[in-house]
């Protein structure tokens, strides 16, 4: 065929291990390569591709949409790892080529078999270009790796992978994999209508929040400043007959978050809180209330054969008032005109930086999906998945280093880590006050920099008029955060205001009502105020919300203890999913169950094993046996040591032993807390 030059999407695969593998059995090996031409040809041609050649153990295919390469690399990868024959690294690029005499050449081809060859085994690897055709496109889901400068290419380039199983993907919601089915099922053409609706929905929906947030003359107005920069989206009710079109319903308003969450400087609440309304007549304001946003967005879907109908209103929470609203009627087949007409105006007018915070705040929408990923692990608290949250907030900070949100999430993963002894206490408060005061210094009106602060503050320094300037000052650049009202409640507690931390905390739920931590904190508090049973209630909630959430049975069980059923206590404490905390547990209850032989037995254990990590929970243990010249020795080692437990001990009902003691209360002294 004659030469010519064209775009496509180039996809190079390669079997990891095939030299090592020839060298070892040859004829092994050849069969190997016949197993792979026979597993990849087929994918490739289904998926409209076009095998261009074999080299060695690779393999190199050309697509003429991004969409088919990766659906092809995606079978292909799905299919090899299933099989276990062996393991490929595929990379994809879509650039300028040159296809000649049945051979392509270019920096095209350069590119994707470059980034191909540091794929790990079992992945997909593209550059930018297909990511930018993918990353609206709902059935496929990306994540940024990393900016690499591949060899023969001028420029570095950003590198992301293919998500594969993305049913299975933690990062991937209910409703993405409800899409896709409703895809496969009712075809292309509704999931068209969402996003060409979405757009609609969203420059409208920006336009008036940023009117608002223009002629907002109140600073003080608890909707104002940076709460007013925030919306949740209601799920969409289906007026259809058809019940099956709740799958449309849902994933319209799937698409409004996903998107919406992508515009930086802007609160939307999550999926999880925001769809806990579904099917339920609440008033707008009191959703408002409970989520903690200046607007709400909803609306209604109604399909009747080829014809669709949505309604979409948004209202300014504070009073119910409609700022706008608007009706879709569309024909399905006009569908394309409509989307070539909606992407010109929004590349217009949207451009989605209208809610973007000029301060410390990164513009960097890549930046932004990073944050989010970090989060949803961080939030699990367990050590793998504060790892890996790090990991996305690094990947962030590689992107945009002057991001103050970023700052801040790293010093929140440190200072959890270093709160669960995930690592070395000193070290993790160390670099959690670094990274805060990063934060802070980037944008001094950060509040999740001076929330970290605060929390830094508190854990460790035991500053408490530090701490609680901070959380305040959030509170008055925004009134309705709810980390702030929890941090704030929290602090009351440790140093004696039980009744006030409670009040405080009440509001943080208030505002986000599906946080299982500020459920296990507000059983603490009821707990110190000797409301148990309100306790053991929020306990149950958090576990409600996570049924793998970590302490919260070690705490029933503790509140068990203090009510005198050590058999329930016993029950609780060996459900607990954390070893030490079990380990932890079950020596109280042991102890209280009558079992002195058992008890010694894993107080010896505990105390082996974690002395050095956990002096207070030691400490607790001897208390509540009685011992209390040891339980004292504990903490002042306790106190040496720094442990950040210690903002627990005014008042914590396991060393009720001990609260008339000396040594008790001259260590309330040295922490600055009150002795009455």
């Amino acid at each position: 065929m004659p030469s010519s030059r064209q775009l496509a999407a180039i996809m190079f695969t390669d079997i990891v291990g095939y030299t090592a593998l020839m060298g070892d059995d040859e004829l092994k090996t050849f069969e190997l390569l016949n197993k792979n031409r026979h597993l990849q040809k087929p994918i490739i041609e289904q998926y409209n591709g076009r095998w261009i050649k074999e080299l060695g153990d690779g393999v190199m295919a050309s697509f003429s949409t991004v969409s088919d390469a990766v659906n092809a690399a995606i079978k292909i990868q799905n299919d090899c790892n299933t099989l276990g024959l062996f393991k490929l690294r595929i990379g994809i690029h879509l650039g300028e080529v040159i296809f000649d005499n049945e051979d392509v050449f270019g920096d095209g081809v350069n590119i994707a078999s470059r980034i191909q060859a540091i794929a790990p085994p079992g992945s997909i690897w593209v550059s930018e270009s297909v990511h930018m055709n993918v990353v609206n496109k709902k059935e496929f889901e990306t994540a940024f790796v990393k900016i690499e400068k591949l060899k023969n290419v001028k420029e570095p380039v950003k590198i992301f992978r293919i998500k594969l199983n993305a049913s299975e993907d933690p990062l991937v919601s209910p409703a993405k994999s409800i899409k896709a089915r409703l895809k496969r099922k009712h075809g292309s053409a509704s999931n068209i209508v969402i996003s060409v609706v979405t757009i609609f929905i969203l420059f409208a929906a920006g336009y008036f929040i940023y009117t608002s947030l223009k002629t907002n003359d109140h600073p003080n107005d608890p909707m104002s400043i940076e709460a007013n920069k925030s919306i949740a989206v209601l799920p969409f009710v289906n007026m259809s007959n058809d019940k099956e079109q709740e799958y449309f319903s849902d994933g319209l308003g799937e698409e409004l978050l996903n998107l919406l969450a992508k515009v930086p400087g802007l609160k939307v609440i999550a999926r999880t809180s925001s769809f806990a309304f579904k099917g339920k007549n609440e008033d707008i304001r009191m959703i408002s209330q409970k989520l903690g946003v200046a607007h709400i967005l909803e609306g209604s879907v109604r399909k009747a054969g080829n014809r669709i109908r949505i309604t979409a209103q948004l209202i300014k929470a504070s009073d119910g008032s409609h700022l706008w609203s608007e009706t879709y009627d569309r024909e399905m087949v006009d569908i394309f005109k409509v989307q070539d007409d909606i992407a010109n105006a929004v590349v217009r007018e949207l451009k989605l930086k209208l809610l973007t915070s000029s301060n410390g705040t990164s513009t960097n929408p890549e930046v932004h999906n990073l944050i989010l990923q970090g989060n949803y692990f961080f939030d699990k608290l367990d050590k793998e998945n504060i790892e890996k949250a790090l990991e996305f907030y690094m990947q962030a900070l590689a992107l945009d280093s002057l991001d103050a949100r970023v700052w801040a999430m790293v010093a929140n993963v440190y200072s959890r880590s270093a709160w669960q002894n995930y690592m070395d206490q000193k070290t993790g408060y160390a670099k959690a006050k670094q990274a805060a005061l990063k934060s802070v210094s980037l944008d001094p009106t950060s509040t999740d920099g001076l929330i970290a602060l605060g929390a830094q503050k508190m854990y460790y320094d035991f500053d408490w008029m530090g701490a609680k300037e901070a959380f305040e000052k959030v509170l008055l650049i925004e009134p309705a955060n709810a980390a702030a009202f929890n941090g704030l409640g929290s602090l009351y507690v440790m140093t004696g205001h039980v009744d006030k931390g409670i009040e405080l905390v009440k509001q943080a739920l208030s505002l986000d009502p599906l946080k299982p931590i500020y459920y296990s904190n507000q059983g603490g508090n009821y707990t110190y105020a000797n409301r148990i049973e309100e306790a053991n209630a929020a306990y149950k909630k958090a576990l409600e919300i996570n049924p793998q959430f970590q302490r919260a049975h070690m705490y029933l069980g503790r509140n068990f203890l203090i009510q005198g059923k050590p058999t329930l206590a016993l029950q609780e404490m060996d459900k607990e999913n954390v070893e030490f905390f079990k380990k932890f547990g079950l020596a109280l209850a042991y102890y209280a169950a009558g079992n002195k032989n058992r008890a010694d037995e894993l107080l010896k254990d505990f105390v082996i094993a974690y002395h050095h990590e956990w002096p207070y929970l030691v400490a607790e243990i001897y208390a509540f046996r009685g011992e209390k010249q040891i339980a004292i020795e504990w903490l002042e080692r306790a106190y040496q040591q720094n442990d950040s437990w210690l903002i627990w001990i005014k008042g914590d009902p396991l060393l009720k032993s001990i609260w008339s003691e000396p040594g008790y209360l001259n260590l309330l002294k040295k922490l600055n807390l009150p002795i009455n």
